[in-house]
């Protein structure tokens, strides 16, 4: 029963991934010119390799997210009161800061991205 239940979360992962990865990064701004190098748009391989990545990345992002956001809990509540690096505050705003700062960022690998940095 468990196994159905990981397969079904899988395949519907990698379905959204499927349909939603030719949507993303495929518009270019009008006004930019690149001289130096010409933009392609992406392909099969590229959004594949998009799915791929993504699989691959996402799971190891989230496992960060979630560490360092209860690491710094548990330092927060560690350390409250005490006196941080800066004029007269706490490291709470570093702390803090820490912890936002783990879960932004791409949590998804465009098909652009593939394309910029493998190229054909």
């Amino acid at each position: 029963m468990k196994n159905r239940f990981y397969l079904f979360v899988t395949a519907t992962f990698l379905l959204v991934s499927l349909f939603s990865a030719p949507r993303f990064g495929l518009a270019q701004q009008e006004g930019k010119s690149s001289d130096s190098q010409t933009q392609r748009r992406p392909g099969f391989p590229h959004i594949l390799g998009s799915i791929v990545f993504t699989t691959l990345h996402f799971p190891g992002k989230l496992i960060h997210c979630v560490g360092t956001q209860a690491i710094a809990a548990v330092v927060y509540t560690g350390t409250f009161g005490v006196e941080g690096n800066y004029d007269g505050g706490t490291n709470g705003r570093e702390i803090g800061e820490v912890a936002r700062r783990s879960c932004t960022g791409s949590w998804i690998v465009r098909p652009s991205q593939v394309v910029r940095d493998y190229g054909e």
